[in-house]
């Protein structure tokens, strides 16, 4: 995935262009210095797909399958989830109107295609309507049809409390209103369905746009079209008590422990593209922080053989890895989509020149060596990802030559100031807690005074995502949710999107002649002279406006056990589900 792209062309049946990340936030630490490479990418608007999924070669029925983690899913409601291990397990249980497959064979290509729906969408307005049409045979685990009309209520119920930390792009082209006074609020017995949606029939859900929007195969991917049956939405229970769609259903589940999945009895899979029900059982073991996680997956005995690891090795076990040559072949490398970032508060670190003293007092060779080299990361200068077709090589404030940062910069630009102390806030995981002294040890060496908050990583996004949030400095990661950069600049730079609550312009950043330009790309029909355009813009606001200090490029070191077959490294950055068998 994240590969380099040519032009986008959202109309084209085949597009050269680097693979969605049907995700953006990762609240991992992820990392070979090979850069991405080229990725033929299909969107099936034909309905060519085959259903069902071909086999997998050497899969076989049976056994139970672990994924250790450290901590619980920050949601587990679709319409909430926006990060990637989410993203990536509730596959599992949650059908959406598209989806993408792909195979984790190099240069094999990527499709996104009808997953509830018999294709990616129909147009014939240049797409300002969108057409979808459900399979025959769809079922929840309790056997009852799911009809249009449930996926109307799951994106209608987006535009509400129980959508605020779910992607916002149905939201805003859907509602010139969306989190405005007079905005849809979800669902009501007089306004059951949020602007522009309407289901003619049950098979049938249409969205009507005021402008064209070529984007919404890709948007439909998100669990914000998975399924909800209405009388059965327990609204805050609902993280817990989902009710599944795919080919496996919850059996067990303690939060903040275990999560326990088994067969779905209702799951057809002649109805479904992608997925497969190899496996009996899952279990999400989420009490193992990432050095625990290695260990069991080097030592891989009992269940374990049979397990994943959900983060990366952390830097101290590296070499450790590295030096067993067995567990090596059973280690996943290579590069991720996503870009790290310092955001800084814009809100309350308002002097630019203090912002771009952060940036140049960066040091990003202690911060590389701290997170383990570069088999888990590549120093950033940007905001957006190399692979992204948009993408401008540029470096606004360069270290000196040994990698450390230009600490006098630093200094100049913060000469005569008074800077109070400011409260850096990061995710409580055992490698950001290393990492986190590392970083503020880079800032100290210009003169500031930076204070450490730790959030439980559980409740990360959804704290740091609150509009008055009392962090200076917040750590986050983004990837693009589909191949063009109204999904990363248009989304975390958009001042205009920020809300209440559920924001991912972490840096608050809003500044109106960024967010003009912001509109005027996002309404280019020709998407690849917006791309060139982007990659200009991403440099003038990192030079003009300093909002962020671009951290690194992510890349993953993460380990399977012995016995886990049909995985791979997906554009998740996750061990691959839904193709996932056991061995033996």
């Amino acid at each position: 995935m994240r590969k380099t792209v040519k032009a986008l062309a959202f109309g084209a049946l085949a597009v050269g262009v680097a693979l969605s990340a049907a995700c953006t936030k990762n609240t991992g630490d992820s990392g070979t210095n090979k850069q991405a490479e080229a990725q033929k990418f299909i969107v099936d608007y034909k309905g060519e797909t085959v259903t069902p999924a071909p086999e997998v070669d050497g899969a076989k029925p049976g056994g139970t399958m672990t994924v250790v983690q450290e901590a619980d899913f920050e949601h587990l409601d679709p319409t909430q989830i926006y990060v990637s291990n989410a993203l990536n397990y509730s596959q599992l249980f949650y059908r959406t109107l598209t989806t993408y497959i792909e195979t984790g064979k190099e240069g094999e290509t990527v499709k996104l295609v009808g997953d509830l729906a018999t294709n990616a969408g129909e147009t014939t307005d240049g797409g300002k309507t969108w057409k979808y049409t459900l399979r025959d045979g769809l079922k929840y685990e309790d056997g009852t049809a799911i009809t249009s009309k449930d996926v109307a209520y799951t994106v209608s119920r987006s535009f509400g409390t129980f959508g605020a930390q779910g992607p916002q792009f149905l939201q805003h082209a859907l509602d010139a209103n969306y989190g405005k006074d007079g905005g849809y609020q979800g669902p009501t017995a007089d306004k059951p369905y949020a602007p522009g949606i309407s289901t003619p029939d049950d098979k049938t859900i249409i969205f009507s746009f005021a402008t064209p929007h070529l984007e919404v195969p890709y948007l439909t991917a998100f669990p914000t079209t998975a399924p909800i049956p209405a009388a059965k939405d327990t609204k805050e229970k609902y993280e817990r008590e989902f009710v599944s769609s795919g080919p496996y259903k919850r059996k067990e589940y303690v939060a903040g422990t275990k999560l326990v999945l088994e067969k779905n009895p209702n799951w057809d899979s002649k109805t479904d593209p992608l997925r497969h029900q190899y496996v009996d059982q899952w279990v999400f073991d989420m009490t193992a922080d990432p050095k625990a996680q290695t260990d069991r997956l080097t030592a891989a005995t009992g269940a374990d053989a049979a397990a994943v690891m959900m983060d990366n090795v952390p830097p101290d076990q590296i070499p450790n890895v590295k030096g067993n040559a067995e567990v090596m072949k059973r280690v996943a490398t290579g590069p991720n989509q996503y870009v790290y970032y310092l955001d800084i508060n814009t809100t309350r670190v308002t002097d630019v020149d203090v912002r771009r003293a952060l940036n140049y007092a960066f040091d990003r060779d202690a911060y590389i060596k701290a997170l383990g080299g570069p088999d888990v990361a590549d120093p950033a200068t940007t905001i957006q990802s190399p692979v992204l077709p948009s993408y401008k090589k540029f470096d606004v404030y360069p270290s000196l030559p040994d990698g450390h940062g230009d600490v006098e910069k630093a200094k100049k630009l913060l000469e005569g100031k008074t800077v109070p102390k400011l409260t850096f806030c990061t995710s409580n995981t055992t490698a950001n807690q290393q990492v986190a002294a590392v970083m503020v040890e880079s800032f100290k060496r210009a003169g500031l005074e930076i204070t450490t908050k730790f959030i439980e990583r559980s409740a990360y996004y959804t704290t740091v995502g609150v509009k008055g949030v009392d962090c200076d400095l917040i750590t986050a990661a983004w990837g693009q949710d589909y191949p063009d950069s109204e999904s990363v600049l248009g989304t975390i730079m958009d001042g205009t999107k920020i809300t209440a609550e559920g924001n991912n312009n972490y840096s608050y950043f809003n500044e109106s002649t960024i967010n003009d330009k912001l509109k005027t790309l996002r309404e280019m029909q020709d998407r690849g002279a917006a791309a060139a355009l982007y990659g200009d813009l991403d440099e003038q606001i990192m030079r003009d406006f300093a909002p962020i200090v671009p951290l690194r490029y992510g890349r993953n070191f993460t380990i399977a056990g012995p016995n886990v077959g049909g995985t791979f490294l997906n554009q998740y950055s996750q061990f691959n589900a839904t193709s996932s068998f056991v061995k033996s």
